[in-house]
């Protein structure tokens, strides 16, 4: 019995033995097939992404231009495209008609009017913390601030009457008999040296001096204008469906913004050139240098942060002039919560 066993081990061992080299085989025969079929498998698609701009291709786009340059949108997953806006575009019709999912809000007023025309749309980051929007005038004109260009005639456009103007009236006493028509021509600013211009402070200043004139510049925002500016907004059902691509979307802006106001905004720039054939070398650089310099996107590591106090100082002061629709949840404008956790807004 004890040989009979002693066989049996022996036997059990050769077995072994002879089915190990086999066995070692077939598990790496069956790594090799697995790495096979990983390769040969198609990847994953990157999300498509539509994202509309308020205008043509400029400077105050830079950072979602800087983004796709980089890359930034691609290491996300998210395979962008940036379509520019213009002059017959009315973006804030088209997302609310369901044609645009995801697109910029040039002012704070935008994404409120759309919630009082019923509309489930979501700002869920902002470019500017400062709004761009100034008053310039001649260099000779003895003005200090905004309030002292009360009784001067005003430039400014139809859109404007029905936006900031009523603000102006209020904080500085502005009356209607100043207003003049702005047909986004400068001449007639030009020739009236004791007139007032509205302007973007990243446009209208730099072409005033390609014509001559370095004007005095007031910035809104410095005086206590609370308004965002640069805003994404995108469509609650969209939102909805794909949260995930929106918050890559988010973060991946965000850090083109601040590659291209606090680094080499050369990658970005390229895109904008190729995109908006009237712009210049020249009115991008005085444009970023204008972001920069005024502080228009707030910190580095807050860029893009949005808070409920501003949000609320704003509908406060625009529906208690009448600008806005009373009786909003100003709330349903926007989301905070896919904004990355880089810092808290002021």
């Amino acid at each position: 019995m004890k040989g009979a066993g002693a066989r049996r081990n022996s036997t059990k061992a050769i077995e072994l033995s002879l089915k190990a080299p086999i066995v070692g085989s077939m598990k790496r025969f069956l790594v090799f097939l697995s790495l096979i079929l990983t390769a040969a498998a198609p990847a994953a698609a990157d999300t498509a992404i539509s994202f509309a701009t308020d205008w043509k291709a400029q400077a105050e786009h830079g950072g979602f231009y800087e983004a796709l340059a980089k890359g930034y949108y691609k290491a996300e997953g998210l395979d962008v495209r940036i379509r520019p806006g213009g002059p017959q575009t009315d973006l804030p019709r088209l997302m609310a008609a369901g044609a645009i999912n995801i697109g910029m809000a040039s002012n704070s007023f935008q994404p409120i009017n759309l919630l009082a025309a019923g509309a489930d749309v979501k700002v869920v980051m902002t470019s500017f913390q400062k709004d761009p929007q100034v008053l310039m005038v001649h260099p000779e004109v003895p003005a200090k601030s905004l309030s002292d260009l009360k009784g001067m005639p005003i430039f400014i456009s139809d859109s404007a009457i029905a936006t900031f103007w009523p603000w102006l009236q209020t904080k500085f006493g502005y009356d209607n008999r100043q207003i003049r028509k702005y047909s986004y021509s400068l001449a007639p600013w030009l020739v009236n040296k004791n007139s007032v211009q509205e302007g973007y402070l990243s446009s209208e200043p730099y072409s005033a001096e390609k014509a001559g004139v370095k004007p005095k510049v007031f910035l809104f925002a410095d005086a206590g204008y609370p308004g965002y500016a640069g805003m994404v907004m995108v469509r609650g059902e969209y939102l909805q469906a794909h949260e995930a691509a929106v918050r890559a979307f988010v973060k991946a802006s965000i850090h083109g913004w601040q590659d291209y106001i606090w680094g080499d905004p050369s990658a970005g720039n390229a895109l904008i050139l190729k995109d908006n054939p009237e712009m210049t070398p020249g009115l991008i650089a005085y444009a970023r240098k204008a972001m920069l310099e005024n502080a228009m996107l707030g910190d580095r590591d807050k860029v893009g942060v949005m808070s409920d106090a501003r949000w609320q100082r704003f509908y406060s002061e625009m529906s208690g002039l009448g600008i806005v629709a009373k009786g909003l949840d100003v709330k349903k404008a926007y989301r905070l919560d896919l904004l990355p956790q880089n810092g808290k807004a002021d």
